[in-house]
């Protein structure tokens, strides 16, 4: 689900609470000097203590790649990479960085091989943490230093790092990197308006905990299913457990770097994106609602963004109404349209200037300043053309809300096209 406002305005209820708690976690650990203290302060946990585990799935170009970053920080033989159906080189080439290598055929999914992996080494005896890595990231090599002192605070039972991408300097626009700019600017403001405040200590409300660069303490890892059948990802399932069993808080701190990679054409990206979110329903089928300040948080940005989903579909047949009123004679669905536009809330109040400045103008001036603080001109372009992916992201949403809630999945996996670095 993305976070992006109703009725196509960049700040909505959501945004705007969790933006200002995130910024009073800033000035609080600014002024306390938290986080320099985090970093250099002693650690009760060592890197002896941590196994990796890395599901992978046809990931030959990239697999040496995640295992070399990995040996930065731990031994081969804390690493664990289990290739789940591959068809590819992935377990030849794993093999050749030393580390453990296991193959299953035929693929089990993600979280099953993870379960493999954990039961055939005896990790949660042997460990006491557990670092769940895709294949397709590179672990900045101060990660594992700078994520074990958050152990220290006995409630944290998870510490997630926080995704980047290497941009590639170039002059002229290329197709692959608007989309890759696209999601890269929408991590970013997840970021600033969301993760950042969830994630405070004093609030805990993330809703779910990324696969793709995550450190577990073993003893709550074991008291989750993350095997849950019917479900496509285990990534929102597992905070949902978390949270409802009450088993402690997620960390999560932007000086912990996972370099990952994002889909770079539109195919790649309407899969990937529709599996988070079939993956997200299927998980609150599975979980259910309970009284919290969890899910307070949770159905008020669920409902914004759904409705906001729902805006954006509809706009370009509204923009054709309003600018051609004679269509709505044509044909039955668009008199329906018109009349529900000239009657529902923000809608008639909308005007054509109104609609230019809140979905255009405002998401573009949230362009500019990424492009600024991240050195990345090349945005500025991108940006200009960003309502289309706004408009595929709400309309992946929107359908998939029925196989969500009304159909189960084996939760098996086909990669992106992966880029090698």
């Amino acid at each position: 689900m993305k976070p992006i406002s109703p009725f196509g305005l960049p700040f909505g209820i959501t945004s705007s609470f969790w933006g200002i708690i995130g910024l009073v976690r800033l000035l609080t650990e600014k002024l306390g000097r938290r986080t320099k203290t985090t970093r250099n302060m002693k650690t009760k946990m060592k890197p002896n203590d941590i196994a990796v585990v890395v599901p992978a799935h046809n990931e030959e170009v990239i697999i040496r790649q995640c295992i070399k970053s990995l040996k930065y920080s731990l031994r081969p033989k804390q690493i664990y990479v289990v290739s789940d159906g591959s068809s590819d080189k992935t377990y030849r080439r794993a093999r050749m960085e030393g580390c453990h290598v296991s193959r299953l055929n035929p693929g089990r999914g993600k979280a099953r091989a993870l379960k493999y992996l954990f039961k055939r080494f005896h990790l949660f005896k042997k460990y006491q943490l557990i670092f769940i890595v895709d294949a397709d990231n590179r672990v900045d090599k101060n990660l594992i230093p700078r994520a074990l002192p958050f152990f220290n605070d006995p409630e944290i039972s998870v510490v997630t790092a926080a995704t980047k991408i290497h941009w590639p300097q170039h002059i002229f626009p290329r197709l692959k990197w608007y989309f890759v700019s696209y999601r890269d600017r929408l991590n970013r403001l997840l970021v600033y308006f969301y993760i950042y405040g969830q994630t405070w200590k004093y609030t805990n409300v993330n809703y779910v905990i990324p696969g793709f660069c995550t450190i577990y303490r073993s003893k709550i890892l074991k008291q989750l299913e993350i095997d849950t059948p019917g479900l496509l990802i285990e990534d929102f399932n597992l905070a949902f457990q978390l949270h409802r069993k009450k088993l402690g808080k997620i960390a999560y701190h932007t000086s912990l770097i996972g370099w990952e990679q994002y889909p770079d054409n539109l195919k790649d990206y309407w899969k990937q994106v529709r599996r988070w979110n079939i993956g997200f329903f299927q998980t609150i089928r599975q979980n259910g609602i309970w009284p919290s300040f969890f899910w307070l948080a949770l159905g008020t940005f669920s409902l914004e963004v759904t409705l906001n989903s729902i805006f954006i579909v509809l706009l370009p047949l509204l923009l054709l109404l309003w600018i051609f009123p004679s269509l709505a004679s044509l044909h039955p669905i668009f008199t329906t349209v018109m009349t529900f536009s000239s009657q529902f809330g923000p809608y008639k109040s909308i005007s054509l200037r109104t609609l230019f400045f809140g979905t255009f103008l405002m998401d573009y001036w949230l362009t500019i300043i990424v492009a600024w603080i991240y050195k990345r001109p090349q945005l500025l372009i991108y940006g200009l053309f960003f309502f289309f992916m706004h408009y595929v992201t709400s309309l992946i949403l929107l359908t998939s809300i029925i196989p969500g809630f009304f159909r189960s999945s084996e939760g098996r996996w086909i990669s992106p096209t992966r880029r090698e670095v």
